[in-house]
């Protein structure tokens, strides 16, 4: 098993093959060093017993942590009992240290670090060997800065799942955010179709030129309506092409009474302030509370008298909408649609506070959100 696999980071292919090659140089230069190839000798088979474990992962075979440290410490004490002048076996316990802190607990990284000092230590105490302090020293350096690789891939870790979340939540909200869009636009879209549809049935026999002319604009709302849902889903491409048309805004609302009054709403507007001083966000959310509340009117309460109103001032821009309810009561949302829901959650991402719900005989809406955005 390699680093990349072992850690799930991107190491580069040359570490992954440092991995194995080093051990096994690290045994030819033992075997060198004790002259041990011609003719063959116990120090040959031992430095071979001590890159065995490497070698055995290098063909895909992997040993548990105490059976790959037995062989290594066993391996080593026995190369150092007869030591040679600037013996290089005791780099199989450093390498053996620094694989154990990649992959384990810490716990058995203590475990190999205290071991390997044991089997130094015991040599020099036993008059076999001299400087283990020195090998004692590089075997707890090696063992801190396990600890710290340690430290730090946990870090990694834990930022690479902040950073998942972040974007899973991100995706979440733009499916939202298309989601109020495209509801927005149809709702608005079949609402003033079906003013158009019921004028032209009610004027078909009585007035065929009137019939007519409210069949072509519920046609032109849906060709239009149409070519604006395209407009909103091609803000799911991974490149835009910079070429659609602008989203609508709080300057665009007069023309969006104009619409409902051209398919038969009653409704009065009153415009206070310029719209064109709105930031792009707080214009949007403006056009699309009011889209839906005028396509509420007409999904639940047809033919009744409607104001709205919209007042920019210097620090709060206040839309406000009312219509009589009903005859039967009935109330926007009530079949758990997106509308009054979807309007919450556009004017709380914009700052604001949205009150909706029945006054009186009447059905209210009333949206204050600041005039500036906040920075985040």
């Amino acid at each position: 098993m390699g680093l990349r696999e072992e850690t799930g980071l991107p190491y580069p292919r040359w570490m992954n093959v440092a991995n194995y090659l080093v051990p096994l140089t690290t045994a030819v230069v033992v075997v060198l060093q004790r002259g041990a190839v011609v003719p063959p000798s116990w120090g040959l088979a031992l430095a071979a017993a001590a890159a065995f474990p490497w070698l055995l992962e290098l063909v895909g075979v992997e040993l548990p942590v105490p059976v790959f440290s037995a062989i290594v410490f066993g391996a080593v004490l026995a190369l150092v009992l007869n030591p040679v002048n600037g013996d290089a076996a005791p780099f199989f316990l450093i390498f053996l240290i620094a694989r154990v802190g990649i992959i384990r607990p810490r716990a058995e990284v203590v475990a190999v670090t205290v071991a390997s000092s044991a089997v130094m230590v015991s040599v020099e105490l036993a008059g076999r060997y001299t400087g283990a302090f020195v090998w004692v020293l590089a075997f707890g350096l090696i063992g801190a800065s396990c600890f710290a690789f340690q430290t730090q891939f946990r870090l990694f870790e834990q930022e690479r799942a902040a950073q998942e979340g972040l974007a899973e939540r991100a995706a979440a909200e733009e499916r939202q955010r298309i989601a109020r869009e495209i509801h927005d636009v149809i709702a608005h879209s079949l609402a003033v179709t079906m003013l158009h549809l019921t004028g032209a049935r009610l004027a078909l026999r009585r007035d065929p030129a009137e019939a007519e002319e409210a069949l072509l604009q519920a046609e032109r709302l849906g060709r239009e309506s149409l070519a604006e849902i395209r407009r909103t889903v091609g803000l799911l491409a991974p490149e835009g092409t910079g070429t659609s048309s602008p989203m609508p805004a709080a300057a665009d609302i007069p023309q969006l009474v104009r619409e409902f009054e051209a398919a038969g709403l009653d409704v009065d507007f009153e415009l206070t302030g310029d719209p064109h001083s709105l930031p792009a966000p707080t214009g949007l959310g403006l056009y699309r509370v009011a889209q839906e509340s005028l396509a509420n009117v007409v999904r639940h309460a047809p033919g009744t008298h409607t104001t709205m109103s919209l007042s920019i001032g210097d620090d709060v821009v206040s839309l406000r909408v009312r219509n009589r309810l009903a005859g039967g009561g009935g109330k926007p949302d009530t079949d758990g649609g997106l509308g009054v829901s979807g309007m919450q959650d556009r004017v709380t991402l914009l700052g604001g506070e949205l009150r909706a719900g029945p006054d009186g005989d009447s059905w209210c809406v009333d949206v204050e959100l600041p005039r500036v955005l906040e920075k985040a």
